[in-house]
């Protein structure tokens, strides 16, 4: 296993590493959440889900988890961006269950989402996406919407709650998928409600996998033992985590050798301008494997506290934002010549937490 930290001001680059033993042991294999087994007989009988247009039954969409905002343990292949063989190769999939299935299947997205708006106003989302527009769809539809992401020019979801009925207000509280379920399932009465207008904010919150959420949280905690202010989180910021773990297994990158690599400069400048950051701070958890049997270790930011340099990166007080990527699994595209100690493996999974100063991002404007 190799930790890097690295503080990579535009010009400035410096990495330093650490080795410690890879762990191992049985995982599932990836795909998504699969339900106990039924006899055919309990099959034919089982009552098929139905979206309903009513205020309730839409309400009801609010209480559903996705699988990887359980625990890890629960589905651990769940966590893991299969680079190689996955449906997403760029990330996690949201799984929320058959009934929210059918209520994406039910709705009209050309209501809400244009691909060319969402690539414009989310740009690290859509570089790590690499535009492709039909992924992007799935992650309105399964992450966008919970964020309160706008998605076209028409529709804001915070205009529609503010000048929306009060009832509905009270019945989908914050949970902003559900506004969109309605709005699109209800256009005879809901078409006329004004759903734009100035100075509405393009997101509302963020989500975050369980893995994530424990690590933006060990991270506060460290700097609140020493008396800094805690990081904000940021989802573009993730989505630049996330693609700098899909960089380093499908380009054979291992550590920070992509930013200290000159061929990659006028790349690294404008991921950098992407977010309008002046700073970049990285930790990172790289580590060769046998294959995906290998146990995916997820507790990175115990690795980080003890040692010195990545412990210093989580506590610096210039940094104000953070975002951490999935777990990045894929072959080894290292060079054979630099495939040392723990690279020496034919697969890799990677892992990267990113901090910044400052930058401007829909929920950091």
């Amino acid at each position: 296993m190799k930790k890097n930290m690295l503080v990579y001001p535009l010009f400035v680059m410096l990495a330093v590493g650490l080795f410690t033993a890879c762990a191992a042991m049985p995982v599932q294999a990836a795909g998504r959440r699969t339900g106990p087994a039924v006899s055919p007989k309990a099959s034919y009988e089982a009552e098929v889900p139905a979206a309903s247009p009513d205020i309730d039954a839409i309400a009801e969409l609010g209480e559903l988890r996705a699988g990887v905002e359980e625990p890890f343990y629960t589905n651990s292949a769940a966590f893991v961006v299969d680079v190689e063989n996955g449906h997403n190769p760029y990330d996690v999939e949201w799984d929320y269950g058959e009934l929210y299935d059918v209520y994406i299947e039910k709705a009209d997205w050309s209501l809400v989402f244009d691909a060319d708006f969402y690539m414009e106003s989310f740009p690290a989302l859509a570089l790590l996406y690499h535009n492709d527009e039909e992924l992007l769809l799935e992650h309105f539809q399964t992450v966008g919407i919970h964020e309160g992401r706008q998605g076209n020019e028409d529709f804001n979801v915070a205009a529609y709650q503010k000048n929306c009925k009060k009832e509905l207000r009270d019945a989908f509280g914050d949970h902003y998928e559900c506004y969109y379920f309605y709005w699109m399932l209800n256009q005879n009465s809901q078409k006329d409600i004004t759903t734009s207008g100035k100075n509405y904010p393009l997101q509302l919150g963020v989500k975050m996998t369980s893995v994530q959420a424990l690590e933006f949280e060990k991270v506060n905690e460290y700097r609140a033992e020493v008396g800094i202010e805690p990081l904000e989180y940021d989802s573009e910021l993730a989505a630049v985590a996330c693609y700098r773990s899909w960089v380093d297994i499908s380009e054979g990158y291992g550590g920070h050798d992509w930013l200290n690599d000159e061929a990659n400069g006028e790349r690294a400048d404008a991921l950098m301008e992407l977010l309008d950051m002046s700073l970049l701070g990285e930790n990172t958890v790289d580590c060769g494997v046998k294959d995906s049997s290998q146990h995916v270790y997820t507790s990175f930011y115990i690795n980080y506290r003890y040692s010195t340099e990545h412990y210093e990166a989580m506590i610096r007080s210039k940094y104000k934002y953070f975002g951490c990527s999935h777990i990045y699994f894929g072959n080894n595209r290292i060079p054979k010549s630099k495939r040392k100690g723990t690279y020496n493996q034919p697969m890799m999974r990677v892992e990267f937490d990113i901090f910044t100063d400052e930058l401007s991002t829909p929920m950091h404007p």
